[in-house]
Parts: structure tokens; sequence; C-alpha cells
């Protein structure tokens, strides 16, 4: 073969190996762009969750895939579009760690939340988009479930000024679990009291939602002040083994360092569910941090037999 066509030859393998090349990097650099559009679309404008919760029955169901928009709750630009309150929302909640649930906001900061015979109240007006259906539950006696009977509570808001001192236990609970989403190191140590003694190793006994060292109680009890309540009617009625009946007091403390009340510095909302028997909201540990807000849940895509639903 002579010397110009080999040439012309080895320009054209060249030239072929440079165009896969070039295509081979437009298709990296495509897909790349399309993965950092998809991570960043799923990180902070939409997603889709599963359910896996019965907090929203009958509204969401378990097993259920809902499309989850995600936005900034904190800015006022969002109540300018949405009607806030009522609103589903997926929010990280104090009680559970790292982990998050589906629920309905009844009232936001400043404003004041209180339950009657099953029909919620936000500044003592009757909401009627947040209701227990009584057709599917029994009511319960007012002393007996925060479910149903809750007397007024105010959703702190920036600048509230909280003293431990004087609080009923349902609020100091409360204040305890606004401390916690605000400052670390934070615990509520219970102790049980004879006059003004301290029973050094009290036990527990026989109770049916703890059994063990005042000391050791769980942590996921801790905000839950529907079970402090029902511990201290226990330890009202049940005497211990020297015939004695303490009394529940708390100490709250941020590190080593008891605190008699702090300043609160967030917004919050007061968050329910659907299911009033099984959901546990706003009504057992206060009132959630807007920062913990995750999204706006707005459409079922699919579950229950039921495909791309409106969610309201």
């Amino acid at each position: 073969m002579p010397p110009k066509n080999r040439l012309s030859d080895l320009l054209n393998k060249l030239r072929d190996s440079a165009d896969t090349r070039m295509v081979f990097y437009r298709g990296v650099k495509r897909f790349a762009i399309i993965l950092a559009v998809g991570l960043f679309l799923k990180s902070f404008v939409c997603d889709s969750v599963r359910i896996d919760g019965s907090q929203m029955e009958p509204t969401v169901l378990v097993g259920d895939r809902v499309l989850l928009l995600k936005a900034p709750y904190a800015t006022s630009v969002l109540k300018k579009f949405f009607d806030v309150e009522n609103m589903l929302t997926v929010a990280k909640l104090p009680e559970k760690g790292d982990g998050c649930t589906i629920l309905r906001i009844a009232a936001v900061s400043g404003d004041t939340a209180s339950v009657d015979a099953g029909q919620f109240y936000r500044n003592c007006c009757a909401v009627n988009g947040v209701r227990k259906d009584t057709a599917r539950y029994n009511l319960l006696p007012a002393a007996y479930s925060p479910a149903d009977f809750m007397t007024p509570y105010r959703v702190p808001a920036p600048g509230d000024t909280v003293t431990f001192a004087g609080l009923t236990l349902r609020d100091l609970v409360f204040s305890y679990a606004t401390l916690r989403q605000e400052k670390s190191r934070v615990r509520l140590k219970a102790f049980a009291m004879v006059g003004d003694s301290i029973i050094d190793g009290y036990r527990i006994r026989n109770f049916s939602l703890y059994n063990g060292p005042m000391d050791s109680i769980p942590e996921e009890f801790s905000d839950d002040w529907f079970f402090w309540d029902r511990l201290r009617e226990y330890m009202k009625t049940n005497a211990d083994e020297a015939g004695v009946k303490p009394q529940l007091a708390f100490s709250v403390f941020v590190g080593a360092r008891e605190i008699t009340g702090f300043r609160v510095k967030k917004r919050y909302l007061f968050l329910m569910g659907d299911n009033w028997v099984g959901a546990k909201d706003s009504r057992y540990y206060g009132a959630v941090r807007i920062d913990n807000v995750i999204g706006r849940p707005i459409m079922r895509l699919w579950g229950n037999g039921k495909y791309f639903d409106a969610l309201k």
C-alpha cells in the first residue's frame, strides 16, 4: 500500500477514535448532569416517602407512598401561598430521634391549642378540619386521656420566658420537650419524695407502663406527659413496701447544672394525627420545632387501591 494511503487510514482511525471518546465524554457528562439534578430535586424540592405508621388514618394509610414537597416552612413566603394550619406535614419528632412521621399542623407559635370532647380548638375557635371521628372511636373519661380532653396550651413563640416553678405537670413536661429541642445535654430527673425528703433508690413496682428504679425510667417516656400523669396517680394510690405513698417531683438539668427556666428562641408547631386513638402527637409530647419539618405531602402516588390521589 502506498505511503499516502497508509497515512490517510491512520488519520481516519485517529479521527474515529477521537469521535468515540467525544461521544463517551458527552454521554458521561449528560449522565452526571441528570444525576446531579435528580439528587438536587430529591434533597431540596420533592421526594417520595412510604407511610409506615397509622398516625393519619383514614386520610393516609399504612403502605401508601406519597409525593413530598420539600419547602422552607420557617419563611413567611410559604404562608402567603398555603394555609399552614390544617396542612399535612412530615416532620422529625423529639421522641423518635432520627425517625419522622406524618401529622397535621393544628396550630403555630403564639396560638392556644385545646381539645374538648373530641373537638380541637385553636385560639378558642373550633377547627372543623381537626376533629375526632366519634363514629369510629369511643370517648374516654376526661381524666384518662389527653386525646379527647386537653386544657388550653400556648404553642411556644420566640421570646417567651418559661419558669418551671408553678407549672402544671403537663406544661412542665411540654416545656422540657421544648428545651430539649433548643439545647443539648438536657434531661428531666424525677424524684420520689415524702415531705421535703427524697427517697433514695425508690423502685416502681406493678405499674402497667414501667417497672424498675426511678433513676432508670426509659428515655422514650421523658417527653410523654401522659406517662408522668399516670405514674403520679399510681404513686398517690399505691403505697411502697414501708406503707408510704410518695409524691412525684422533678428537676431539669442542662449538663450537671440544674436550671429554673429558659427563654424560647425558635418557632414551633402543634401537630396532630387524624387517628385520634392511635396517634402519638403534640397532645402527648408538646410542640415540635418548625426546623424539624421535612416537607408537605401533596399527593398519594399509590397505595390501598388509590393512585395519584391529592391529599388535603
